[in-house]
């Protein structure tokens, strides 16, 4: 599921931005609408067992607050194995998806596509494959999607280092604790679906998150998994990252937030910390990103309350987020959706009170250039 800029609340694989400029933009994306909707629909489908939210299960702490699960003897942090063939044709992604609500915050797991995104060939067809142990690891967690069926399995292969799999339908049943070896089969993908893959270690920090206690353990310590394969599977798996030739790399980001900037995400004033990466705080959490596809577009996130979940691109001559500060005053986006058949969709106003504490307001409809904030505007927090 992709990053779109916007409209009628919807989010998808497109990459352009707004204003004359930014439909230029937006025509140079090779992803078809009908690819990008299909992502869509499949990605609000499962998009709460994607969430990190319920890893910490009770009963399962020890050394980290995490998990009393060990790592397996002579574990390494490296994965040796694809863990599911990767097609002529096939796409895969770079961290930083956005796909509002569940996604409002930038995922920290990569995607195996079963089709071409820059064509919408299915290749894969509604066919299964099968999901294999990229690396030897212990099973710490187990949760299956509701109504759905398909598994998230999460695994410690050192004391630090985990991974997990996400939309496996498991052919044998697996138990907390249970080791399984590198290459081992443990299922299948859904028909034609995706199959999720996120790492992270826990000795890893990020400066991009300015208040940990909002984003789950795997977040706060994610890493891109396409690093940690070994050299000859990044030969076959990069050439299928889908990211713009102009990016820096092909592994993606998360972590946006900079002191005193409008860059990052933001919570709606009086939430918990401890419920922002849970359902409950989805529809209340606003991010100013940049694009996982191509990271030069900024990409504004609305997971609801303000207005419509989806996600939005600006003109290219607004102020970016991480130049906004509270000497930047009201700042007014224009908003743009980047599937290419609707153009502005509306108007968003932000103003920084203070460093920690900005001011919201989104005006959908407004197709000008201008809006005043009313009672209508709601206040966010980091």
């Amino acid at each position: 599921m992709g990053s779109s800029s916007a409209g009628a609340g919807t989010s998808g694989n497109g990459q352009g931005a707004g204003g004359t400029s930014v439909r230029r933009e937006a025509n140079t994306d090779q992803t078809p609408v009908a690819a990008r909707v299909a992502l869509l629909v499949f990605g609000v489908c499962v998009v709460a067992a994607c969430n990190g939210a319920g890893f910490d299960t009770p009963g399962n702490t020890g050394p980290y607050p995490y998990t009393d699960v060990p790592a397996p003897p002579n574990g390494v942090a490296q994965f040796t194995v694809l863990p599911t063939a990767i097609d002529s044709g096939f796409t895969l992604t770079a961290l930083g998806n956005l796909n509002p609500p569940g996604h409002t915050v930038p995922t920290d797991h990569v995607y195996f596509y079963a089709w071409d995104l820059a064509t919408n060939a299915q290749t894969g067809g509604s066919g299964t494959r099968t999901v294999y142990m990229p690396a030897t690891g212990a099973v710490t967690f187990l949760l299956q999607t509701p109504g759905v069926g398909d598994w998230k399995i999460e695994c410690r292969v050192t004391d630090n280092f985990f991974f997990y799999l996400d939309h496996v339908l498991l052919t044998t049943p697996l138990t907390i604790g249970e080791v399984l070896p590198a290459g081992a089969a443990i299922g299948t993908t859904d028909p034609g679906g995706t199959l999720d893959l996120g790492a992270f270690d826990l000795s890893v920090t990020h400066a991009g998150f300015l208040d940990t206690a909002r984003y789950p353990v795997e977040t706060q310590h994610y890493l891109s998994p396409w690093a940690y394969f070994t050299p000859d599977l990044q030969a076959q798996i990069y050439p299928h990252v889908y990211r713009a030739p102009t990016a820096a790399d092909k592994d993606g980001k998360v972590d946006f937030d900079v002191a005193g900037r409008l860059v990052g995400v933001w919570y709606l004033q009086g939430m918990p910390a401890d419920s922002s990466y849970e359902p409950y705080g989805w529809p209340r959490t606003i991010a100013f990103v940049y694009d996982y596809y191509d990271p030069s577009l900024v990409r504004i996130a609305v997971g609801g309350t303000v207005g419509p979940a989806g996600v939005w691109g600006i003109d290219s001559t607004a102020p970016p987020p991480k130049t906004v500060s509270v000497a930047s005053g009201v700042v007014t986006y224009r908003l743009y959706d980047i599937f290419d058949w609707h153009p502005q969709q509306g108007v968003m106003l932000v103003q920084m009170v203070n460093d920690s504490t900005l001011k919201v307001e989104m005006f959908p409809g407004n197709l000008g250039s201008t809006a005043e904030f009313d009672g209508n505007a709601f206040t966010f927090v980091r």
